[in-house]
């Protein structure tokens, strides 16, 4: 009996015990669930957070946690496509700690499997080379584009990347999105449009693709991507069942930029600032006001629920008079919420109407901020838009990073706005202002200035505040190993830069005088309207002039055929998806093979102040289209031997 009650206590211990290690075990799954790429991007905002405040050692702890997240997704037969950017993100997050001086030896960043789009073998004989199709007269299999993948991007996509062209990138027709190099027929999760959703990098301004939307989008580019409509080069939003149906009004074709007379109404100078301050608040996309977006040209005449905006030569006849005035009309009269605009302003759009609507500057598709800079840009004095030009830059320090005062100091065309010290504020000026001159040498020839209104240079004194600008001037997180970049944001050309470290002084000197010079380059070409890889290279081309011996210099040579291996395609360089450093190695290396001495930039950088579009300019002066010619140059790079490191 003694041994009976031992023997039953003895069991039930087993039991207790056993119990506890399932709990045990259970309590452990729980911990370390699977992070989702969602939850691993909150962690890594939070470590960036704590990095914003000054708690680096905060934000190491935070950006462990992240990695050891990121490990569970690593280990995954196919990891979600988020998951590399997630990489690159913790491993950017690693990179400014460290230069805190934080130990993150300890931090493990797991490596994942590149999915990036490599170029495709060449088509075999009698194999289709343009849009994916379905076989005439037959019905969409499984999943339409028409149907459900184009109001699918119109509805969460169109203000900014149909309408307008936000970031540089745009996918008006099913042939633009196929060219962006952002769909990888046949392998969704690999595709870059699915890993921009994924992450929640995409679509900004609140807005949420549900999953079911992601999901037939996955399956319609694993199928093939295939198109089902009548013409691949249809805007998206006139297309499929989503479109609100247009009123029957004819719709004038997309005007192209012309020169004015004496008369002539500027859009540039005298329309686009009456539409931004009276209209684009609330028609800032084309799903909000009426379906009306007024972020460009081309979404302005474009139109929306109503019908056409306007009819080229018929202002009275037009919607938009007819909505400014309250005359013949359903629904309230234009601006809502607003006072009336006076009969001399609604008199000078109607001029312009009546004048043929046209454009004087840049492109259709240009914002409507880029366009309006553009043409206070041309009828002030350069002393006047520098004024402008400089204050608008301060203002954007402030925006961009309002908890760090700026030292400020101006010399000539140059004004430098940034976070370091007097002295060195004094020492960057100087830096500048001479390498602006000799800029002006390699792409002026003569006295004119280098940029109208001059250029502002943003210097950060460490990479988050760097990071930090990025994001509130770009709107996503800074890419890794990006130290500085070009830009135009309405009145403002600028460079932006964290200061280059050598080991020696003279390394530093001559590193500094690359990057300041690269970067005023860039700015110039971008504010003449070149597309921003060409911006790039020829920054990076006259960098390489200007100090060719620099450390950094020397760099940017070795880096190009790696650049070049890991480029998916011509589309995805030209269309801007390559990312900005692999862009800038790209495009330096092409462009400086095409403009070895500085006579063709300067030729090109005339046609488009004269006016004329980007890729006529470059066609005209390189004989060949840039497609053309990148993918010649990268097929000759190609067969280059493959120098020891």
């Amino acid at each position: 009996m003694h041994c009976k009650r031992i023997a039953g206590r003895f069991v039930v211990a087993v039991v207790l015990v056993q119990g506890m290690a399932l709990q045990s075990a259970a309590q452990d799954v729980a911990t370390n669930a699977q992070a989702t790429p969602k939850e691993i991007r909150e962690t890594l905002n939070q470590a960036r957070e704590m990095l914003d405040e000054r708690r680096p050692s905060k934000a190491s702890e935070i950006l462990a946690k992240a990695a050891k997240q990121l490990e569970q997704l690593a280990v995954l037969p196919q990891p979600p496509s988020g998951a590399r950017a997630l990489a690159a993100a913790c491993a950017s997050l690693k990179d400014d700690l460290e230069l805190e001086g934080i130990d993150v030896t300890g931090i493990t960043i797991p490596s994942l499997k590149s999915s990036a789009i490599k170029a495709a073998d060449p088509p075999a004989a009698g194999v289709a080379t343009g849009p994916v199709r379905n076989r005439k007269g037959a019905q969409p299999q499984g999943v339409s584009f028409t149907g459900q993948v184009a109001p699918m991007f119109v509805k969460h996509c169109g203000g900014c990347h149909i309408a307008g062209k936000k970031g540089e990138f745009q996918m008006v027709s099913y042939e633009g999105l196929m060219r962006s190099g952002m769909v990888r027929p046949g392998d969704g999760i690999s595709s870059r449009v699915v890993d921009v959703i994924q992450t929640g990098d995409m679509p900004r301004g609140g807005g949420k693709v549900t999953p079911d939307e992601l999901a037939t989008l996955i399956r319609w580019i694993d199928m093939g991507a295939a198109f089902d409509g009548p013409d691949p080069t249809l805007r998206m939003n006139a297309i499929g069942p989503a479109v609100v149906p247009k009123a029957a009004m004819p719709a004038a074709a997309v005007p192209k930029p012309v020169s004015l007379k004496p008369g002539d109404i500027s859009f540039a100078l005298e329309i686009a600032p009456i539409l931004l301050k009276q209209c684009v608040s609330c028609h800032h996309t084309d799903t909000t006001g009426g379906g009306l977006g007024m972020v460009s040209m081309e979404s302005l005449q474009h139109g929306g629920a109503s019908g056409a905006t306007f009819v080229a030569g018929k202002g009275a006849d037009s919607l938009l008079i007819r909505k400014l005035k309250g005359v013949g009309i359903e629904g309230q009269r234009m601006p809502r919420g607003k006072p009336p605009l006076s009969d001399a302003v609604i008199a000078r759009v109607e001029k312009w109407i009546d004048q043929g609507a046209r454009l004087d500057v840049l492109t259709p598709q240009a914002a409507l901020e880029t366009v309006a800079a553009k043409g206070r840009a041309k009828h002030l004095s350069h002393e006047e838009l520098a004024a402008q030009r400089f204050s608008a830059g301060g203002l954007m320090w402030k925006r961009a990073l309002a908890d760090e005062k700026a030292t400020i100091v101006t010399r000539g065309s140059v004004c430098v706005v940034g976070n370091i010290s007097q002295s060195r504020s004094d020492e960057i000026a100087t830096v500048a202002e001479a390498s602006l001159a000799t800029v002006q040498k390699l792409i002026r020839g003569d006295e004119r200035q280098v940029v109208k209104g001059g250029v502002v240079l943003f210097v950060f004194a460490k990479p988050y505040d760097y990071s930090n600008f990025w994001q509130t001037i770009r709107g996503h997180e800074r890419p890794k190993g990006l130290t500085a970049h070009a830009g135009v944001l309405g009145d403002v050309a600028y460079g932006a830069l964290t200061l280059p470290t050598g080991s020696e002084e003279v390394d530093e000197a001559a590193d500094t005088a690359s990057v300041v010079a690269e970067q005023m380059t860039a700015a110039a070409f971008l504010a003449a309207g070149a597309t921003e890889w060409f911006a790039s290279g020829a920054g990076r081309t006259v960098a390489l002039k200007v100090a060719g011996k620099a450390p950094r210099a020397q760099a940017w040579r070795q880096e190009v055929p790696k650049a070049l291996a890991g480029l998916g395609s011509s589309t995805e360089f030209l269309s801007g998806n390559a990312g900005p450093v692999a862009t800038a190695t790209i495009s330096g290396a092409f462009v400086g093979s095409l403009a070895a001495s500085g006579a063709k930039l300067r030729t090109l950088l005339d046609q488009l102040d004269a006016g004329m579009p980007f890729e006529a300019a470059f066609t005209e002066v390189f004989r060949g289209s840039p497609q053309a010619l990148f993918e010649a140059w990268a097929a000759k790079e190609a067969r280059k031997p493959v120098r020891p490191t």
